[in-house]
């Protein structure tokens, strides 16, 4: 159930969704969006297809306001929705798009973007050989911005053969429920586009930044200086304590010993 706490006008906005996907870029992509995009929060959607999570706003320092693990952030002017997923996905997502699909058509949104990445090992040859993004239109989608994207030299991705060798179908292996999403989408005629980072995991920052550079082309939205969102000043984890005793490569292979 999507839950909009702020009634806004959402007519002819562009709705954007993470998948959780290798590397987690999407999401990460997201954050970028959102603390570069001065958005603000306006709901939360309840599924029970995530782990349910509450905390603090990772945008703000000092923020009295909570958030889920599944939120709704808008931009007014540039008419967009960001959608921000914070943990895994336990369960078929069905329920999680059927709601989706009900928000598009009760507000009129115009399009939908599916961010997501997929396994850099799994890439095919002429995929290794190029630009590691890719992106994925549906027919409603590539009739009312197909101008755009001729236009623009963007790569489409490519089918991958059968193990026969005869034919092949579009699959983006590491790429969580962003195929499911956009089949779905595209069978409810809902203009929906994939963009997509071919990445490993890691430290996934710079595959998040390309990722962000290549929607912002997508969404007409221009950052000049990226703002590394507050969310991630312990991305990895915090530093090792100082008062954590320096026992030394020696004493370490004598106490393993």
């Amino acid at each position: 159930m999507i839950k909009v706490t702020i009634p806004e006008n959402f007519r002819d906005c562009t709705l954007i969704i993470p998948a959780v996907a290798v590397g987690n870029v999407a999401q990460l992509t997201i954050d970028l969006i959102i603390s570069n995009g001065e958005f603000e929060r306006i709901g939360h959607i309840t599924s029970s297809c995530f782990i349910p999570i509450i905390g603090g706003n990772p945008y703000v320092d000092n923020s009295t306001e909570l958030c889920t693990s599944c939120d709704i952030y808008h931009n007014f002017q540039r008419k967009l929705i960001a959608i921000q997923i914070r943990s895994p996905v336990t369960k078929k997502p069905s329920a999680l798009f059927n709601s989706i699909k009900q928000f598009v058509d009760d507000h009129g949104i115009d399009k939908v973007i599916i961010l997501t990445s997929g396994w850099a090992h799994t890439r095919i040859d002429t995929q290794i050989q190029s630009d590691p993004m890719r992106y994925l239109v549906s027919s409603s989608f590539l009739s009312k911005y197909g101008q755009k994207i001729d236009d623009s030299g963007w790569i489409a991705l490519e089918e991958r053969p059968f193990r026969c060798g005869t034919g092949g179908d579009v699959r983006i292996p590491g790429g969580g429920f962003a195929h499911q999403l956009f089949e779905f989408l595209k069978q409810c005629e809902i203009p929906t586009a994939i963009l997509l980072r071919f990445c490993s995991e890691g430290d996934n920052i710079l595959d998040a930044v390309a990722l962000l550079n290549y929607t912002c082309k997508w969404i007409s939205m221009t950052i000049s200086d990226i703002r590394v969102p507050n969310s991630w000043k312990f991305l990895y984890g915090k530093p090792a304590p100082n008062n954590l005793p320096n026992i030394g490569m020696a004493n370490l292979w004598k106490f393993d010993k």
